[in-house]
């Protein structure tokens, strides 16, 4: 289960912890939820029943289709077990994104299908558009949790001005850590494909997007 938002492969997640991530107790490794720890979180925030008490019903809007329709269901069952009042509402993939979760204006409190990849092997890809604050957008946002800290805002505007490989790496790495105190969102799965073959097909796997290349893949004869 991720711990934080640099996925493997792209520079900065080694430096931000790895597979174990920066080692806090609300982002762990083993899959497990800890009902206790939510539990005292909400009594920190003053819900003294250890779940949230408001009366406000918040939107989630998720897919309707296949497994992320199953996933939807099961992130609105774990939000009502946790106190919150949820209106779920399914919609096709394109809706959910250019009619929903991309228009900060529909006020769509949660999208449990929403997901994101690098542009290219750089941190700044998968950080920048979706928590920096400057980069919310009324339309065609990607920025969903509407994350807009003035420290983490201006730590990205200085670490994109960094060439050297080592140094950006590890100031994307300081800025995922940010983040993720931040508990902006809940990353369920760093997508890990399996690359499938028959003894006569040589495949080749691209390693931008680990799927197989066409053009260097072939068969045997």
């Amino acid at each position: 289960m991720p711990t934080h938002y640099i996925p493997p492969g792209v520079p900065g997640f080694d430096e931000s912890g790895g597979l174990k991530g920066p080692g806090f107790d609300f982002m762990n490794d083993t899959g497990e939820p800890n009902l206790q720890l939510a539990a005292d979180y909400f009594k920190k925030a003053g819900y003294a029943s250890g779940k949230y008490e408001g009366s406000d019903e918040i939107l989630m809007v998720g897919t309707s289709e296949g497994v992320a329709q199953k996933v939807a269901e099961i992130a609105k069952e774990n939000f009502e077990n946790m106190g919150f009042k949820v209106r779920l509402r399914l919609v096709t993939q394109d809706a959910m994104y250019t009619k929903f979760c991309n228009v900060p204006g529909a006020k769509v409190a949660v999208c449990p299908n929403v997901g994101w990849l690098k542009d290219f092997s750089d941190p700044q890809t998968m950080l920048d558009p979706t928590f920096n604050g400057k980069n919310i957008l009324p339309q065609n946002n990607s920025n969903w949790s509407h994350l807009d800290d003035p420290k983490i805002n201006q730590a990205m505007e200085d670490a994109k001005t960094l060439s050297d490989p080592g140094e950006r790496a590890k100031a994307w790495a300081e800025i995922d850590k940010m983040v993720t105190e931040q508990a902006p969102a809940i990353s369920w799965i760093w997508d890990k494909n399996p690359g499938v073959v028959s003894s006569d097909v040589n495949g080749v796997v691209n390693e931008f997007n680990a799927n197989f290349d066409l053009n260097f893949t072939s068969l045997n004869q």
